[in-house]
């Protein structure tokens, strides 16, 4: 029961922060203290404009790859190849499912 509890607390989380906060550029420190300004995507962002966004000042991409152990991102390889060609930096995320059995 405890288990079920801190995973539906940690869900509560991510959907408040993602319904609360989607416009809120991401901030990742390097090992040398340099401060990029970046955001996260994923196939809900459809279609993403990456010479507007490298224009905008965004430096960094965090881009969704997969979701548990069997759903890959639909944009994945699109949103990588033009970030890429757009000469941002990109990361890659992966979420994962709570699932007690």
């Amino acid at each position: 029961m405890l288990k079920k509890l801190f995973c539906f607390f940690i869900i509560l989380c991510i959907i408040v922060f993602a319904l609360f906060i989607p416009n809120t550029p991401i901030y990742a420190m390097s090992t040398y203290d340099i401060l990029y300004e970046g955001i996260d995507v994923s196939n809900w962002q459809g279609h993403i404009n990456y010479s507007e966004v490298k224009t905008s000042g965004i430096e960094i991409v965090y881009i969704k790859s997969s979701q548990g152990t069997n759903i890959r991102d639909a944009y994945f390889k699109t949103n990588y190849e033009n970030a890429k060609a757009n000469g941002l930096k990109v990361r890659f995320l992966s979420l994962c499912n709570c699932s007690f059995k």
